[in-house]
């Protein structure tokens, strides 16, 4: 079998637009993927065949007010999930700015065959932390009907720093046990303060995904606690296409310093399996 990869946004697909992406990945100092530059889901498909990577989980964030960021909304994802189902998982994502409409959501999420939804509260339209009492209801019906429940946590999103800090996840996992949760980006950089949270909360799983490929600050917290504490939360995510070719990802990704074969069959594609009972 191979790696599930659980941050992707196909080509077709949009969070934030073709400028930020290519600025981004100049910082990074990082070539982007042929198939991004052409726009060529095909050849997206033949690399993603190359890097081994068997599935992708797809998803684009709700609307937002938050500059350079778009969305192509949840019906490209169900159209995509329809013309490929071997590649794709999708994530519905939840307009927490409008909860009275997010019922309706995660009946269309349901009935369209998506693995799970996204709730990322720090970029809506009504900017809120994850922990907020006024998504406690929707945090019920979630873990209530057990469908996945999403989030985005790293510095670059905010507004503010402190919005991202994995002790939201923390109260929110506290509060609702059943229900099961990941955080993408790995809460970065409070990589020990989520590393702390899965420990502590065995529905807590991380995708730390670049924070971990490209040597960020912190990104040795992710290997560490792989290899010690928490070996069976944490999920492969290339964060395509803000990442180099998913070949050289891969590359990185065989060359981190897991203490053995079972723990990178884990993190690449094992740990997600059982996370969403196809395992």
């Amino acid at each position: 079998m191979g790696a599930i990869d659980f941050r992707f946004r196909p080509v077709g697909t949009q969070s934030i637009t073709r400028e930020l992406t290519y600025e981004y990945l100049r910082k990074m100092k990082l070539s982007p993927a042929a198939s991004f530059e052409s726009q060529d889901i095909d050849l997206m498909f033949q690399e993603m065949e190359e890097a081994d990577i068997e599935k992708a989980v797809i998803g684009v964030p709700a609307p937002t007010d938050k500059e350079g960021f778009v969305s192509t909304g949840n019906k490209k994802i169900a159209e995509y999930l329809k013309r490929y189902p071997k590649k794709f998982l999708g994530l519905a994502s939840l307009d927490v700015s409008e909860l009275k409409c997010c019922s309706d959501t995660i009946e269309y999420s349901v009935d369209n065959g998506f693995i799970g939804v996204t709730v990322e509260p720090s970029t809506s339209r009504s900017a809120a932390r994850f922990n907020h009492k006024r998504f406690y209801p929707l945090y019920e019906e979630l873990q209530r009907r057990d469908i996945l429940l999403v989030t985005v946590m790293s510095a670059l999103l905010g507004p503010y720093m402190d919005d991202c800090k994995p002790e939201w996840v923390d109260h929110v996992a506290t509060d609702f046990p059943g229900l099961r949760i990941v955080i993408q980006h790995g809460g970065w950089p409070y990589s020990r303060e989520a590393v702390g949270v899965c420990f502590k909360q065995p529905n807590v799983f991380l995708v730390p995904g670049q924070y971990l490929h490209y040597e960020f600050a912190g990104s040795d917290d992710y290997v560490i606690a792989a290899n010690r504490q928490v070996g069976e939360q944490i999920l492969f995510g290339s964060v395509y296409p803000n990442c180099g070719p998913l070949k050289e990802v891969m590359e990185i990704v065989n060359n981190l310093d897991f203490k053995n074969p079972v723990l990178l069959k884990n993190y690449l594609g094992d740990n997600a399996r059982r996370l969403l009972k196809i395992l």
